[in-house]
């Protein structure tokens, strides 16, 4: 039986430390590359894109434009770190892999796009709209500590949002759909809906305008407070609140 129990016990250890080894060495050969302070802008074109995904610390203010257009703003030995791809509708923008860059100060973004699809963000990181942004059936994913405020005119509009990501929303979309997270606080009293689905948990917070329906999922600690007078169906659990703004 001993015998049997170490001939089990041996492969499932050595399989474990090379997993953990791996882990190390991919952590340990990520260069760290420290800003120069040269702060340099550089232009890129690279073809028509509607949806951006970003993951690090990237600020992208996202201007409306008939154009798809790309300008980096970086230390200028990081310039070469900061990958943009355009793969189909997405525009992707990463670090290089294999390294840990330290920028002397915040990255900017700047982007033209005329119609738009996707936002996505993992990190700190964050959108801004300058002017607002037109879209059909436009989705938004958040996690992290991201920071994003955006002006937006749609048909419909599905967010999700977690960690301690916040977002500010305004414009005009008739129907929007929300699923919110642990301490995630959304601000969309400025965004005009007639219809608003909410699923939000932890200690999350919304604060929503609906002119005709809203239905709403609020449980743990989260908090939803509401303008206008819609018909509401809504359930909640532990200390979850849902008010009315007066």
């Amino acid at each position: 039986m001993k015998t049997l129990r170490l001939h089990w016990l041996l492969p499932v250890s050595l399989v474990l430390f090379t997993f953990a080894a791996s882990a190390f060495t991919i952590k340990i050969n990520n260069e760290k590359v420290t800003g120069s302070g040269n702060i340099r802008s550089e232009s890129r074109d690279q073809g028509q894109f509607r949806s951006i995904i970003t993951s690090g610390s990237y600020n992208v203010y996202i201007t409306p434009g008939a154009k798809s257009d790309i300008r980096i703003e970086a230390d200028d030995n990081l310039l070469p770190l900061i990958e943009t791809k355009v793969r189909g509708n997405d525009l992707e923008i990463q670090t290089k892999k294999g390294y840990d860059i330290r920028p002397t100060k915040t990255i900017n973004i700047y982007v033209t796009i005329d119609q738009l699809e996707e936002l996505k963000s993992s990190g700190n990181g964050g959108f801004y709209s300058k002017g607002q942004l037109k879209g059909n059936d436009v989705k938004f994913s958040f996690s992290g500590s991201s920071n994003t405020a955006i002006d937006l005119k749609a048909s419909n509009l599905d967010v999700s949002v977690s960690g301690t990501a916040k977002l500010n929303l305004k414009g005009n979309i008739p129907a929007t759909k929300y699923d919110i997270s642990g301490t995630a606080d959304v601000e969309a009293l400025d965004l005009q809906a007639s219809n608003a689905e909410v699923n939000i948990s932890g200690t999350g917070k919304l604060d929503i305008a609906a002119d005709k329906k809203l239905n709403v999922a609020v449980s743990g600690m989260a908090k939803v407070r509401y303008k206008g007078t819609p018909v509401i169906n809504q359930s909640s659990s532990g200390s979850a609140k849902i008010s009315r703004i007066e």
